[in-house]
């Protein structure tokens, strides 16, 4: 009887674990969007490292551009209206 109510324990515990701590965001999508401000600044475009572009999902409707900087690895939005920064994404897409 003892051994019985020890394995009914064990199990729901490792039910509860099993659902305990499941995130959406652990499996990488994004509840929100990522850029609150941007970017349109063209004197910006000297130091950036890094771009990633972010297509719309069902959690934002805008399109979103990342740039890491060179120097302080800093992560920053860019305004996806701005002349300049429509001429990096052609030239992402063109690579």
């Amino acid at each position: 009887m003892n051994s019985r109510i020890t394995v009914a324990v064990c199990l729901l515990l490792l039910a509860a674990l099993s659902t305990e701590g499941m995130s959406v965001r652990g499996i990488g999508v994004e509840l929100r969007c990522r850029c609150i401000e941007t970017e349109r600044n063209v004197q910006i475009a000297r130091h950036i490292e890094s771009v990633e572009l972010f297509p719309p999902t069902s959690h934002c409707k805008d399109t979103e551009i990342i740039a890491t900087l060179k120097e302080t690895g800093q992560q920053v939005c860019l305004d996806t209206t701005a002349p300049w920064v429509k001429k990096v994404i052609q030239r992402m897409l063109a690579k």
